[in-house]
């Protein structure tokens, strides 16, 4: 099984005026979106089924990210992700199967590839707990692991995650 947490893409500060959850993409934001969705599906990343914060942010990045793809991937967007600390995050993959049978459409088989997009601190510090090290996400950033572990239930650790591999926006040509 393989695990994406994502940084949402970078979200405009310019109206003042707005609550942090209904913030929107920047026009950098907008640009590095399908460009990351393109990467991911071109390194055979593309996910089975995403989690995702409740956010416009977080919601904007997820629909430039299908839009790229060309196809639609099964999403549940959740205020429980919304600046979710990284145990809890951590408790929110766990319940995948929960996400599954809920709202969604009963045919869904539990994902091979789950992306959760969220928000920092909590994303980038549930990254670096599974690295082993502090890694900072910046936005529309991913890291991606191999996980030994038979269902999104288990408890993903050092030892049964492996990593496969991580983008940013800047490192793209």
């Amino acid at each position: 099984m393989r695990l994406i947490l994502m940084r949402h893409a970078k979200s405009d500060w310019a109206d003042a005026s707005l609550d942090d959850h209904d913030r929107p993409l920047n026009a950098r934001g907008r640009r590095d979106a399908p460009r990351m969705a393109g990467w991911m599906e071109e390194n055979g990343c593309r996910p089975d089924f995403v989690l995702s914060s409740d956010s416009k942010r977080t919601r904007e990045t997820f629909s430039f990210l299908e839009a790229r793809w060309g196809q639609s991937v099964p999403v549940h967007f959740s205020s429980k992700l919304y600046l979710a600390s990284a145990p809890r995050i951590r408790e929110i993959i766990q319940s995948t199967s929960e996400w599954l049978s809920g709202d969604q459409d009963e045919s869904i088989q539990m994902p091979e590839t789950l992306l959760v997009l969220g928000h920092n601190p909590g994303i980038s510090t549930a990254a670096s707990e599974l690295l082993g090290h502090a890694c900072g996400l910046p936005t529309a950033a991913l890291v991606i692991w191999t996980c030994q572990i038979d269902s999104w239930a288990r408890e993903l650790t050092l030892s049964n995650c492996k990593l496969l591999d991580s983008m940013r926006p800047k490192q793209l040509p």
